[in-house]
């Protein structure tokens, strides 16, 4: 009766996964950035690679905090929601 019993919400779990889906993203995408920069460095000039390794190392961890706070803000919305029927049922 798992998908005919509306006990539990699925989404939180559904919320988790695509945050580690976009954190492993961000990762491989970052890494992608430096590795390109680094290789391509004769072609890109040594100001234009400096800047992409630096935006990498920057931007990374900065969208990685993003992403953390965008997924605890939906996590938070359910958890008041389970919270909210908690208090209707004690009624």
């Amino acid at each position: 009766m798992f998908l005919f019993g509306f006990r539990k919400f699925i989404a939180p779990g559904v919320i988790k996964f695509f945050y580690y889906i976009g954190l492993v993203a961000l990762i491989f995408g970052g890494l992608g950035i430096v590795i390109y920069a680094i290789t391509d460095a004769n072609n890109l000039g040594a100001a234009r690679a400096g800047q992409l390794v630096a935006g990498a190392v920057i931007g990374v961890p900065i969208m990685i905090l993003m992403l953390r706070f965008t997924a605890e803000m939906w996590l938070v919305l359910f958890e008041m929601n389970d919270r909210l029927g908690d208090i209707r049922d004690k009624r």
